[in-house]
């Protein structure tokens, strides 16, 4: 093999060298001979080889045979494709300017750009050639391809010029002339002419292929339906499946035009049948068969296809889309597809239309949880203030303002109307009540309160709203402690007409009589205390026991203690309420009217029943009491040992010990007597206890004649207990005291802090330090102010103790110090004897055990404080919530579930916002998708202030349509969030990432071919 090879290239070799040495003694003529021989045998290399030479040679004599042959060198080097050709024919246009092959060159440069695609450049120089100058069949060649460039730039006139140059002779270009004219005369709707110059080309090999198409077309267009059906028919199935798909259009095409819609349908059927990529033309036909034949749920099939686009075919698809809905009786769909339609302005009556309908429905459905309905119709207004269904609108927009449950938009909209009427002053009233409502339920009673008084403005409109608006702004001000404002709304309340029917008409009095205990008026709270027991139906036995217990108050503290009895007996039936408290309050009574046997049986009462019970050590300190007052010493030693020694850190626990000494005292026990009161004094510093203790010491000194003694012991113990420095840390502590009586904060805090320095260890250095932080705590010098409470809480108990563990606790927790807060809160829990503090104490351990991530402590956080009594509403919703959140951490997806399900009943609060999220988000997680679909639209229906949740539920909404392959739903619901939605957070972000996958699916579905529709 490798001989074969070398014996070529030797062969090759010695015929070039002979073909050199043979040109090199040639004369000039016979290289021109010799060029024109090889040109002829279409050895267009050699014959290149031997025109240059003769060029070269010629020495300019026989200038036109040197024209010649130039021209010919460049005719090889483009039949060869060699990359000079451009160069060689400008050149030549230079070289040979009086050549007579000029206008064969510029054409041949015309050819050139022409063979490339480039037919602008083809045809300036095919402009420049004079067509007289060229021979007929090269004449044929350049009207040819002069008319196929301008047919190819479409100036079709022009083209036609050319092409009937050469049209009807015989040559070689006479089936294809006749097509490019048969084209242009179809293209500029010349149809007859087109139809018969395509006809006579049927069955021409070339075109055979193409022909049939066109005139079945043709025929269509000329409106010849039945001609076009006849000729297409015969061709529907034969050829490839594309030539199929034609034939079977234009089939489709034509009964569509004549309006027989079902045969229509059948036949574009077959067409996207056909081929892998349909029209989207095809889907835009197909679905408006369907509907004008009533098969609406195959239409909106076909419909769906072509809402891909921007254009004015999806905008009429999306209007039809929503009619079809709407015969179907879906609404929500409907809605979303008017929607879409109405945010394209291609065909203005359309989009008029649709938005109008976008806003029946949007009322309708009272759909508007981004303020839709109300922006729809100052939409509608400001882009067709002149329409003849202004008015309707404007119906639909009173009727919507009093509807919409996206209070805060809304009543940024009614701001927004110059001209306001009645109806938009009782939309007024309306909304601002609502949206005083959302706030309260987010407890933000301040703002409420101006929303009630906006309402309040407009209290003519709606009476009930008007006696609403009454008792919610007194509750706001009774949970901001203003009781004297609440007082006065909740009067006006009881007295407007028709408040006796509503479920709070009993609650107000209650409230009322709680704001009059507040301000200590017991009289008057007594009074409306009984007003609500007698009118009360007795089903909050929480409540009811409550008023008992506080009507009971009231007469103990006006001393009528047998009326008192009364209704601490009562409530000491009622278990769910302070029965306990009942039970020593009615023992504490007794013991009052010197009834002291049945006071210690009350009493033990309270110990055997409730041995839990913070009141236990009061009992026992009581029970105490009452034998010293029936002289049985021996008794109230035992009790009071037993207060000291079980309670040892609660309020009674000194009181205790200071009773044991005056009890060994009174029995000539001096021993003992001093024993007990030095632990006093040296246990409990700088208290009232150990003040009288130092006095029962004196005495036992003063006794024993030992004054030395005392003043030597009393030397021992510090300032506090020095005679000559008490008066002056008494009026230096009065001093500062004043201050803080008169709410001078800042003056009282500097006394303090000068009481402090000056008296470190001062009688009333616990009042100081704590009311100093109190003062602290109300001006926001929150650092100091814990300092001071923690010293508080640190030392031994006293009345601050309790207020001081719930302000650090509070400001460890602002702090973000959540563990320590969590220890603050939960020593509270374990020492309050006030029943308010414990309640707090549970509520801020639920809430550090949420921020320290500790599910399971915080469900038995949360649980504990869900048996608490007289537990708010609103702490109430936020445990349970809690419960679900740490189930939700643990894994308990059941447990989780349950529980969001009670919180999410009431959208309206925070919680109740993300627990009907999660609700929604569980339910399709576990594949419920069409439960979670109804559970979304309830919230719509409810509504919520608090928008970021109902945005993921929308989210949400737009992939469970996406699932279901209704992309176009899936995609509009997303754009609606895009388009309403104005919250500063990662929703947008969201969003968009959900577009622009779900956005690429729905292109790739259908074609993006974009036809006229019309």
């Amino acid at each position: 093999m490798m001989r074969k090879i070398a014996l070529l290239l030797f062969v090759s070799l010695v015929h070039c060298t002979f073909a050199q040495q043979s040109l090199k003694y040639e004369s000039p003529k016979e290289l021109y001979e010799r060029g024109m021989e090889m040109y002829r045998l279409g050895k267009y290399g050699l014959a290149r080889i031997n025109f240059n030479k003769y060029v070269q040679d010629a020495n300019g004599d026989n200038s036109s045979m040197v024209a010649e042959a130039a021209f010919l060198t460049r005719v090889c080097a483009q039949k060869l494709e060699n990359d000079d050709v451009k160069y060689l024919w400008e050149s030549y246009l230079l070289k040979y300017p009086y050549s007579n092959r000029l206008h064969y060159a510029k054409m041949h440069l015309g050819d050139f750009y022409k063979d490339q695609n480039k037919y602008k450049q083809a045809s300036r120089w095919y402009d420049k050639v004079k067509a007289s100058a060229l021979d007929d069949d090269t004449q044929t060649e350049y009207y040819f391809s002069a008319g196929y460039t301008l047919f190819m730039l479409e100036e079709f006139d022009k083209a036609l010029v050319k092409f009937n140059k050469i049209k009807g002779r015989d040559n070689k270009y006479h089936s294809s002339v006749q097509y490019y004219y048969a084209h242009i005369q179809y293209q500029k709707g010349n149809y007859q002419t087109a139809l018969d110059e395509f006809k006579q080309l049927e069955n021409d090999k070339g075109f055979k292929k193409v022909i049939p198409f066109y005139i079945a077309q043709i025929l269509y267009l000329k409106e010849d339906y039945n001609g076009a059906i006849k000729y297409a028919e015969q061709l529907s199935s034969e050829g490839t499946k594309a030539r199929q798909a034609d034939m079977n259009r234009i089939i489709a095409d034509s009964y569509y035009a004549q309006k027989k819609y079902e045969k229509s349908a059948v036949y574009y059927q077959k067409v996207i049948n056909l081929v892998d990529e349909p029209l989207r033309s095809d889907y835009y036909h197909l679905g408006f068969a369907n509907y004008f034949i009533k098969n609406y749920e195959v239409a909106v099939e076909g419909l769906s296809q072509v809402t891909s686009d921007d254009d004015v075919m999806a905008q009429n698809a999306y209007y039809h889309l929503g009619d079809c809905y709407l015969k179907l009786g879906d609404k929500k769909r409907a809605r979303v597809a008017f929607e879409a339609a109405s945010n394209n302005d291609f065909n203005k009556d359309i989009q008029e239309d649709a938005l109008l309908n976008y806003i029946k429905l949007n009322y309708e459905l009272s759909f508007s949880p981004f303020n839709e309905i109300i922006n729809s119709f100052m939409r509608y207004i400001e882009l067709f203030p002149e329409s003849d269904k202004i008015d309707e609108a404007y119906e639909y927009l009173g009727k919507a303002f009093l509807t919409t449950k996206n209070y805060r938009e809304a009543l940024a909209s009614m701001e927004k109307i110059n001209s306001k009427t009645g109806d938009v002053y009782r939309a007024l009233q309306r909304v601002a009540y609502y949206r005083g409502l959302e706030l309260f339920t987010d407890l933000n009673f301040g703002e409420a309160i101006e929303f009630f008084d906006y309402s309040l403005k407009y209290a003519e409109y709606d009476k009930t709203l008007k006696v609403g608006a009454y008792y919610w702004r007194a509750e706001a001000h009774y949970r901001m402690r203003n009781y004297p404002k609440a007082i006065l709304d909740f009067r006006e309340y009881i007295f407007q007409p028709g408040s006796y029917e509503m479920k709070e008409f009993p609650i107000a009095h209650y409230n009322i009589a709680y704001s009059y205990f507040k301000q200590k008026e017991y009289t008057e709270a007594q009074s409306w205390f009984r007003k609500y027991i007698n009118m009360t139906d007795k089903r909050d036995r929480a409540m009811l026991g409550d008023a008992y217990n506080r009507a009971g108050d009231c007469y103990f503290v006006s001393r009528q203690f047998n009326q008192a009895i009364k209704y601490y007996d009562l409530a000491s039936q009622i278990p769910e309420s302070s029965a306990d408290y009942a039970l020593f309050q009615k023992g504490f009574c007794l013991g009052l009217m010197k009834q002291y046997d049945q006071k210690i049986q009350v009493l033990d009462n309270v110990v055997q029943r409730y041995p839990t019970s913070t009141y236990v050590d009061d009992a026992l300190y009581e029970t105490g009491r009452s034998y010293v007052a029936l002289g049985n010493n021996d008794k109230a030693i035992y009790y009071y040992k037993s207060t000291k020694e079980k309670y040892p850190k609660g309020s009674y626990a000194k009181k205790a010990l200071l009773q044991l000494g005056l009890v060994y005292y009174n029995s000539d026990d001096a021993n003992n007597s001093m024993r007990y009161y030095k632990r006093v004094v040296n246990e409990y510093p700088g208290t009232e206890e150990a003040e009288d203790a130092l006095n029962g010491i004196r005495n036992i000194y003063m006794d024993d004649n030992d004054l030395n003694g005392y003043m030597k012991y009393t030397a021992s113990l510090g300032s506090f207990a020095q005679v000559d420095e008490r008066e002056q840390d008494s009026l230096t502590f009065v001093s500062a005291e004043r201050f803080y009586m008169q709410s001078d904060c800042n003056r009282a805090i500097s006394h303090f802090k000068n009481y402090l320095n000056k008296f470190p260890e001062g009688k009333f250095v616990l009042n100081a330090h704590f009311y100093k932080a109190d003062c602290q705590y109300k001006t926001g010098a929150y650092t100091d102010a814990l300092s001071s409470f923690k010293y508080v809480a640190e030392r031994e108990r006293s009345l601050f103790t309790e207020e001081a563990l719930i302000r650090m606790g509070e400001l460890l927790y602002q702090q973000k110090d959540y563990r320590k807060a969590y220890e603050s809160f939960n020593r509270l829990e374990l020492e309050a004897e006030i029943a308010e503090n414990r309640l707090e104490a549970k509520i801020g351990k639920m809430r550090c055990l949420v921020k320290i991530e500790q599910p399971e402590e915080c469900i038995k956080a949360a649980e504990s404080l869900l048996t608490s009594h007289k537990i708010a509403d609103e702490i109430k919703r936020e445990a349970v919530f809690n419960l679900a959140k740490s189930y939700q951490q643990l894994g308990n997806k059941e447990q989780a579930f349950e529980h969001y399900k009670k919180v999410a009943e009431n959208t309206k609060s925070e919680e109740g916002a993300e627990a009907k999220f999660q609700v929604a988000q569980m339910l399709y997680n576990k594949g419920e998708k069409n439960t979670s679909e109804k559970e979304i639209f309830d919230y719509i229906d409810k509504g919520t202030p608090h928008q970021y949740w109902l945005a993921r539920s929308f989210i949400l909404l737009a992939e469970i349509y996406h699932d279901r392959g209704e992309a176009f739903q899936a995609v509009q619901y997303l754009q609606s969030i895009k388009d309403n939605y104005e919250g500063d957070d990662d929703i947008e972000q969201r969003v968009d990432a959900y577009l622009k996958s779900w956005q690429t699916e729905v292109e790739e579905s259908t074609s993006s071919e974009t036809i006229n529709v019309g």
